[in-house]
């Protein structure tokens, strides 16, 4: 059984819409058949558009996870669906996976910014002269769902696959990865996909590499972007929610995600499913409001901004959708009790 943290729901968890369109693709759905890859989530057809940026819940994913497997009517459901999770599917942590200087360091980028993309989804990584042990803890109990456990491990594997052989550049047959599941009655799909030996029923599901591989070079490495790509995902890290149960975190997060010119409280509702009516009467109940959410929001981003020396007042308004710097700085004062000015000034602020 894969190890899991206790008393973690899954409609608790947030993951990007991203991955729903991704199984879309493995079913291979024309968009006539769209709505029954949606079937028993509640949500609208929109989030599988390109360039929606829609986050669902835990149990939503699971859902669409299993209409995916029915409606694509093949037992190896989870091993396409884990070919298809590329690094270039995972956004940044992708991104910083491929131009990273070596492959211990591409396995620990998937290890520190996996909650960006998949919060429900730990990778254990213990690192010795013999081996590199990389292995799968879940942050939800399913435990009452085979199907899904199945899936996870077969994901998990090919994701630990792709990444490995992205920095190696060539197949990693010497890897072992070893199931907790018992053979599945698909089992002979396993060695169309896999490249490395592989067993069940082990009792852990995880991926392990000799340990004279951690220092293998990185062929696509890029110090300056690795750097950059660091610094993004840090930050990333730090405000997105790894799991919410509130429609204030679940704002938050929208709003950190989305473009500046798409946080308007109607675009909020409508990327949450409820109306303007409901967001402002859950937030209410929560004990905030969509205005005071924003307002902290773009007060933290002013303020990162107004840290960066090169950066002028006007340009800090114009990033955060201000056409009018006055209009800025009232909103700014309004936030902080200070003007832009006023707060570079601090010796906080340099």
């Amino acid at each position: 059984m894969i190890a899991a943290t206790p008393g973690q729901d899954a409609h608790a968890f947030l993951l990007p819409s991203t991955y729903s369109r991704i199984i879309a693709r493995v079913a291979r759905l024309q968009e006539r058949d769209l709505g029954k890859l949606l079937m028993g989530t509640g949500l609208p057809e929109a989030i599988l558009m390109p360039g929606d940026e829609t986050f669902i819940s835990g149990d939503q994913q699971l859902q669409i996870m299993k209409n995916g497997r029915e409606l694509l009517g093949s037992a190896d459901f989870g091993l396409r669906l884990g070919e298809q999770l590329q690094p270039s599917a995972h956004g940044p942590l992708g991104y910083l996976a491929l131009c990273s200087p070596d492959l211990i360091s591409a396995l620990f980028a998937l290890r520190d910014y996996l909650p960006l993309r998949m919060p429900w989804v730990a990778v254990d990584i213990a690192v010795s002269r013999e081996r590199i042990h990389c292995e799968l803890r879940l942050q939800m109990s399913i435990d009452d769902n085979a199907f899904a456990q199945v899936t996870v491990a077969e994901c998990f594997a090919m994701v630990l696959q792709s990444f490995v052989e992205a920095v190696l550049r060539r197949p990693a047959t010497e890897a072992i990865i070893s199931f907790a599941h018992r053979p599945p009655p698909h089992e002979k799909f396993y060695d169309k996909f896999l490249h490395a030996p592989y067993r069940f029923g082990k009792g852990q599901t995880s991926y392990v590499l000799p340990g004279e591989l951690a220092n293998a070079a990185n062929a696509t490495s890029d110090n300056a972007s690795y750097r950059l790509t660091q610094q993004l995902c840090n930050s990333l890290l730090e405000q997105t929610p790894r799991s919410s149960s509130s429609m204030a975190d679940r704002v938050r997060t929208l709003m950190l995600l989305r473009p500046i010119d798409s946080i308007a409280e109607p675009d909020i509702a409508r990327a949450l499913f409820v109306s303007k009516r409901t967001l402002a009467r859950r937030l209410e109940k929560e004990g905030t409001s969509y205005r005071a959410l924003k307002d902290q929001f773009l007060a933290e981003l002013a303020r990162r901004y107004l840290q960066e020396p090169r950066q002028t007042v006007e340009g800090v308004a114009a990033s955060l959708g201000y056409h009018d710097a006055a209009a800025f700085r009232k909103a700014f004062k309004r936030w902080t009790g200070m003007t832009p000015r006023l707060y570079r000034q601090r010796p906080a602020a340099s």
